[in-house]
């Protein structure tokens, strides 16, 4: 069907501020798989973003027709490291009590940042390593881990403390599992680091997803004592594995955690690392050797996190675990100069403004920046802004925003919705076109087929409309299939329950950002990506 022009939305009655009550977050996530999973073209089938056109199965931008307001000045980028002025309007405030706690902007950090998504089975040690490691570097002060190691001591689980540094709500600390992903930060010498503590339970893996689509590189946690149970089928560990591959997270650490439960040993070490190393090289995950590190350790004693005891681990030469992960490589950027995207993942009312956080996907964003807010339409200017724990006058591509404030009511904004640039907006679509490969299924994927799809940090219903065609290495077929099977590459066609921002899959080696890859799911399990 021919797209039809979006109308603009009417303005709504703002809504009584409800005493900064933070929206409840709905988990989402993405996926497209490395070797498939490619979004080839998003089609517009009932409205499309202002600004676009269809031209075939792409989409494109248009010229602002002219009887529209005239534009907005160019907005040029700012460099790292360069003051960027605020214009007036950005520096008027909503209310007394807001201007005097905005932190003044900090220089900023010309270090590379990387967004480390912890994945693993539940009960293997992700929030107990990952609160270990930030009390290690400074981040966490002595006198908050005493304080957590007095509370989780008066409930009985004194062997927490240190997972409760990420695992803050009253249910996961009660329960003891993680349920929603935590973002914390640490820096090393040479790079930042962007922490996204994921769920591993099975029954969190949408809130899991949310996490590892906005992630570079993956750290998975692997327990010694019980490795079986989440590398078996129904465990965590491999679709943990296969879900963060689809993403195109292409760089990956294995913690081999525990290991003072079994006297350090080194062939226990080298069992798990074995078995795990063939899943992970193999046709269903498909990394490459080389970018694939292992370290033996123990999140609860610390050893071999930050420095290694020879009596422990005399038989290992290989790095620390901060070592391990100083060695990543900067992950590949779409360019510096591209349009703005951040995608987000939260958002919360703070007096009469909102507060947005997630990954920037493309572009730079700065105080006093006008952004289209997707998919409502609505214009605004940047207030302030968050990342690493303190304020900072501009982000750049691949940098978590802690916090974007904008002049807007809540309803204006989503979870799953994007900012970007006014002269440059993502298409807003509900038919997509997209390239997958099949996982392990219990039935033939079938035309018709309702399925829950996870768009970057999007969460909602699809249909399977078409099977478009099999990809067979790498060449399309002519017939089109009548139904789909584990390990099938396929071009099909998803009708999704609502408008979502969505871009097609750059052209060449340029790397994809999570707005052109997804993860189908049915019944609990994940099926294509």
């Amino acid at each position: 069907p021919q797209p039809a022009e979006a109308k603009p939305q009417p303005k709504q009655s703002p809504a009584k501020d409800t005493a900064k009550a933070k929206a409840k977050a709905k988990p989402a996530a993405v996926g497209e798989n490395a070797p498939a999973s490619k979004a080839l073209a998003a089609k517009a089938s009932a409205a499309k973003a202002p600004g676009m056109k269809a031209k075939g199965n792409a989409v494109e931008a248009a010229a602002a027709p002219a009887e529209e307001a005239a534009p907005t000045p160019k907005f040029e980028p700012p460099s790292r490291g360069t003051e960027v002025e605020t214009p007036q309007e950005a520096e008027q405030d909503d209310g007394a009590e807001e201007s005097a706690e905005r932190p003044a902007a900090l220089p900023d950090d010309t270090r590379p940042t990387i967004n480390l998504v912890v994945v693993g089975h539940v009960d293997a040690g992700k929030s107990t390593l990952m609160g270990h490691l930030l009390c290690l570097v400074g981040t966490v002060s002595s006198k908050q881990l005493h304080k957590f190691e007095k509370e989780s001591k008066q409930i009985g689980k004194a062997s927490f403390a240190y997972a409760w540094v990420l695992d803050e709500g009253e249910d996961e600390r009660q329960r003891g599992v993680t349920i929603d992903v935590c973002v914390k930060h640490f820096s090393t010498a040479s790079k930042r680091f962007t922490i996204l503590d994921a769920p591993g339970h099975r029954d969190f893996v949408p809130n899991m997803l949310q996490g590892a689509v906005q992630a570079d590189v993956a750290l998975l946690v692997a327990d010694v004592s019980h490795f079986e149970a989440g590398f078996e089928r129904g465990g965590q560990t491999k679709e943990h594995l296969q879900l963060v591959r689809s993403l195109g997270i292409s760089e990956l650490v294995v913690a081999v955690n525990k290991l003072d439960t079994c006297g350090w040993s080194q062939q226990t070490f080298e069992h798990i690392k074995a078995q795990l190393h063939s899943f992970i090289i193999g046709p269903e995950c498909g990394y490459k050797e080389a970018n694939v590190r292992y370290v033996p350790l123990s999140g609860f004693t610390g050893e071999n996190m930050l420095e290694r005891k020879e009596e422990a681990l005399g038989w290992w030469e290989g790095p620390t675990l901060i070592e391990a992960l100083d060695q990543l490589p900067t992950p590949a950027r779409p360019p510096a100069n591209g349009p703005l995207r951040l995608c987000v993942s939260d958002l919360y009312r703070s007096g009469a403004s909102t507060c947005i956080s997630g990954k920037m996907e493309g572009g730079a964003i700065a105080t006093g920046q006008k952004v289209l807010v997707l998919p409502s339409g609505e214009q605004t200017t940047v207030k302030s802004l968050q990342m690493h724990g303190g304020a900072s006058r501009s982000g750049h591509v691949g940098d978590y925003m802690d916090s974007v404030v904008l002049p807007l009511e809540p309803q204006f904004a989503a979870i799953g919705g994007v900012l970007c640039d006014p002269k440059s907006p993502v298409p807003v679509v509900d038919v997509l076109q997209v390239q997958i490969l099949v996982f392990d299924l219990d039935v033939p994927m079938m035309r018709g087929q309702q399925l829950m799809c996870y768009l970057h940090t999007e969460t909602l219903t699809a249909t399977l409309t078409k099977l478009e065609q099999l990809i067979v290495k790498g060449r399309p077929q002519d017939r089109r299939p009548k139904c789909l099977q584990k390990g099938n590459t396929a071009v099909v066609q998803l009708r999704v329950s609502r408008k979502v921002c969505v871009e097609p899959k750059p052209q060449g080696k340029a790397p994809a950002s999570s707005l052109s890859r997804l993860v189908l799911r049915d019944r609990g399990r994940t099926v294509a990506a």
